[in-house]
């Protein structure tokens, strides 16, 4: 989950932080197979949504534009498979959910039309049936536009959406540079508007969203009781859910990580661990985009990008708190062992804004970008085993 904070319009791309605290570190051996399991995907790919219905792997949108790929993992000697492609518009960050065998595909960053002359936060909704391997858009929208959100399933039967941008001012950002042209002067008084703000002045999105496929119909599972951010991981422990830093405000993100147990229509939340930081004697900056899963009950969280030194500015009272940073992908993975966090290892390269699918006690990375934006089409694969990192 998905996914990511990342807008693009000919080629402009916005990216988004939060922040962390430096808790003591363990660094743990890590082992690495000698052959990958999965083949790489067939194009390059960053910014998508994914999802596993059986024992099938599904990706697509993103940098694949209206294409869609199936990994049958009972015939991995097929590769990755081209199945029927996206019907609506092409776009980044949608995430996706399976819910009784089939996809469903919400929101994402991109054109409500083939006429329209700017992207924007949606809210459309669609369905994917693998048997008929045909799509349908359903009869219903999100009450929100869908940017930066994460999303797992409820009781395996319904879809819980989390967090995400304010799309009024989201897609306000986008008119306003379209109307500054090519006024490098307006343009500069536009983008230092939108990011010289606080935090709580860009309403990110606190309600937790229910979709029910069998009524097609939204309902609402109570606030966060905390503030709402974009580009989030979520990950599914037992029958709580594990939500990991994220954006606050565009470049800035936060370190800490929250537990959520249902409770009747409500979610019951608990503040676990800040993340701790991969640099010792340094504060964690936080992540976005990063890759989450489980493996034998331990929460692993990979890769994602921050801005350094943003929360040193932005604590100085520079409220356009990445203005003149470099942006950086990460390579570090991190485990949850016992309540406590854990520098696992690193990857084999800084990744983020992939997809991180689940598969029993592995979790699959498919794709995202490397460092400088470059999107890969290689897929990795984690578990946690004897109490040290595989990566295949």
């Amino acid at each position: 989950m998905t996914q990511i904070y990342q807008h693009r319009k000919k080629n402009t791309r916005i990216k988004a932080a939060l922040s962390g605290a430096f808790i003591l570190f363990i660094t743990l051996p890590v082992f690495y197979a000698h052959a990958a399991s999965y083949p790489d995907i067939p194009v390059p790919f960053k910014n998508g949504t994914g999802a596993r219905v059986d024992n099938s792997l599904y990706v697509g949108l993103g940098s694949a534009g209206q294409s869609w790929f199936r990994f049958d993992m009972d015939k991995d000697s097929r590769g990755w498979q081209k199945i029927a492609d996206f019907p609506g518009q092409p776009r980044e960050q949608a995430v996706t959910v399976a819910l009784g065998g089939k996809l469903y595909v919400f929101g994402g960053v991109g054109k409500s039309s083939p006429a329209d002359n700017q992207v924007r936060a949606l809210s459309d909704v669609y369905r994917f049936d693998p048997q008929s391997n045909q799509w349908l858009q359903l009869a219903t929208r999100a009450p929100y536009g869908l940017v930066g959100v994460a999303a797992t399933t409820l009781d395996s039967a319904q879809a819980l959406l989390l967090g995400g941008v304010n799309k009024a001012i989201f897609d306000g950002y986008f008119t306003d540079m379209a109307a500054a042209g090519n006024d490098e002067t307006q343009k500069a008084t536009v983008t230092n508007a939108y990011f010289d703000k606080a935090p709580a002045d860009y309403f990110y999105n606190r309600d937790v969203l229910i979709y029910d496929p069998v009524k097609n119909q939204w309902k609402s599972a109570g606030q966060l009781p905390f503030s709402g951010t974009a580009g989030s991981a979520i990950s599914d422990l037992n029958d709580r859910l594990i939500l990991i830093n994220g954006e606050i405000k565009p470049g800035l993100r936060t370190a800490a990580v929250w537990k959520g147990k249902k409770q009747g229509s409500q979610l019951n939340w608990q503040q676990l661990p800040d993340l701790i930081s991969s640099e010792k004697g340094k504060a964690q900056e936080g992540l976005a985009g990063a890759f989450s899963g489980v493996s034998h009950n331990v929460v692993l969280v990979a890769g994602g990008a921050n801005f350094p030194d943003a929360w040193k500015q932005f604590n100085a009272g520079q409220l356009y708190a990445h203005k003149g940073l470099k942006k950086q992908w990460q390579q570090s993975v991190y485990a949850l062992v016992d309540n406590q966090w854990q520098i696992a290892g690193k990857l084999p390269q800084p990744l983020g804004y992939g997809v991180s699918i689940q598969d029993k006690n592995k979790v699959i990375l498919v794709g995202g970008e490397t460092t400088d934006g470059r999107a890969t089409s290689a897929v990795t694969q984690l578990s946690w085993q004897g109490n040290r990192l595989h990566i295949e």
